[in-house]
């Protein structure tokens, strides 16, 4: 094999063995950008060439920019042709090696990018929620039910005709909730607002002597509306679970219109009048809430939030009914008004519980149920009575005093109670402020 053959197969061995240590000797580099190099090849990889030049600095080649190498010296025309192929192209910029690795830095990096994106320092927040909620709920406060019940009490104490007062009937009707939470650090500022609806049916039965029945029947909708504010703190936390005591204040107004009760009186299965009544009940109830709110998280998208509040509320109610009367003969009318007001101190609770699932980071979808509940005692109840008959022959002071007496104190002892539920689903969306 001569000697040139001999340079060939050293050649191939250069190009293609993964690491090899050559001997020292000059070689012509011919680059694909017309560069032309010269040096000893000291080192070289699948991918890279590493070269001491001439002037002693080593400079490192990625094999795909090499075009042949050669141990002889350029001609003057290669030459010539290398300096006017890179004239036309851009200065090259020489390619450093790559920088080595550093395990530790790489680990802190990789550490970083395995946590939870849905990861939240409860500790270190600063964010506000913003969340909407609709679904079914019912209502069922103190109004036309327990007036029936104070009158039939009231009825029995006077010796009047017994009443019988059944059970109303309540239809679900439309109920949303909103709200916003502000995070700050272990604080919690809170903002809700509540509303349930429904439909209220009742019956009331009127018994006279010589075969005398009065039947009492209406059908209408009530309404109660809340807000509350309260701040939290968060005192323990950890992965699974949040507990923040919480305080707050609410107001609550009840609202009920009703224009369809009406009632039959009849003697020996005639029908012999009919009276038309109108209702309007405004309630208004406002106090603080001492509680409780618990976060209970399942994985990253999944967390229950619980709340449970003590509600101390004093307020009013006060009533407007207007009654008509006429025979069916048309021989007898009579119109009157009767106004009531009520107070009172209410002692009940607010629960609530939604369940979230974080859609992404900042979006949530959640269900959840909502109860609001307490039991009134009563402090006045005083009522004002006006008819067409008092125009002429009006009550005496006294009959006004000891009716209202009585009145009072038969409301003291009957239960009044209010209860409003709901099961909704909402949205909800965070905002994430700079830490």
């Amino acid at each position: 094999m001569g000697s040139s053959n001999i340079r060939i197969c050293l050649l191939f061995l250069l190009v293609s063995s993964p690491i090899i240590e050559l001997f020292s000797e000059q070689q012509t580099i011919y680059m694909r950008n017309g560069q032309i190099l010269r040096g000893e090849v000291i080192q070289q990889t699948a991918t890279t060439m590493q070269i001491k030049m001439e002037d002693g600095k080593v400079k490192q080649l990625n094999k795909k920019e090499i075009q042949r190498v050669s141990y002889k010296e350029p001609t003057a025309q290669e030459k010539k042709e290398s300096e006017e192929k890179i004239k036309q192209q851009s200065t090259i910029v020489e390619e450093p090696p790559p920088p080595t690795p550093e395990p530790t830095k790489k680990s802190e990096l990789e550490g970083d990018k395995g946590a939870s994106p849905y990861t939240i320092d409860q500790a270190k927040r600063k964010d506000l929620e913003i969340y909407f909620g609709a679904g079914l709920g019912t209502y069922r406060p103190a109004t036309e039910n327990y007036l029936d019940h104070v009158s039939a009490k009231a009825g029995n104490l006077t010796g009047a005709t017994p009443m019988q007062v059944d059970d109303p009937a309540y239809k679900r009707g439309l109920a949303y909730s909103l709200g916003a939470i502000y995070y700050w650090k272990k604080f919690a500022f809170g903002f809700a607002a509540n509303h349930f609806a429904g439909k209220t049916s009742e019956r009331m039965t009127v018994y006279g002597g010589n075969s005398i029945l009065q039947e009492f029947h209406g059908t209408f909708p009530e309404r109660q509306n809340s807000l509350k504010l309260d701040v939290s703190y968060l005192a323990f936390s950890n992965q699974r679970l949040d507990i923040r005591p919480s305080f707050g204040y609410s107001q609550f107004w009840g609202k009920t219109v009703d224009n369809n009760t009406t009632a039959n009186e009849y003697y020996a299965n005639s029908l012999v009048s009919v009276m038309k009544f109108n209702y309007d009940f405004l309630e208004i109830l406002k106090g603080p809430s001492v509680g409780i709110k618990a976060t209970i998280r399942f994985g990253e998208r999944w967390e229950d939030r619980v709340e449970l509040h003590y509600l101390s509320l004093t307020g009013a109610q006060y009533v407007g009914a207007v009654n008509n009367t006429a025979t069916t003969d048309g021989t007898y009318f009579d119109y009157y008004r009767s106004d009531l007001t009520t107070t009172w101190t209410a002692k009940g609770f607010n629960f609530s519980n939604k369940l979230f699932y974080r859609w992404t980071y900042t979006i949530s979808f959640w269900v959840g149920i909502q109860l609001f509940e307490w039991k009134y005692s009563i402090n006045s109840m005083g009522q004002r009575f006006q008819g067409l008959g008092d125009i002429t022959s009006p009550p005496t002071l006294d009959v006004v005093i000891l009716s209202n007496l009585m009145l009072q104190t038969v409301a003291k002892s009957t239960a009044a109670a209010n209860r409003a539920s709901s099961l909704e689903f909402g949205v909800m969306k965070r905002f994430e402020f700079s830490q």
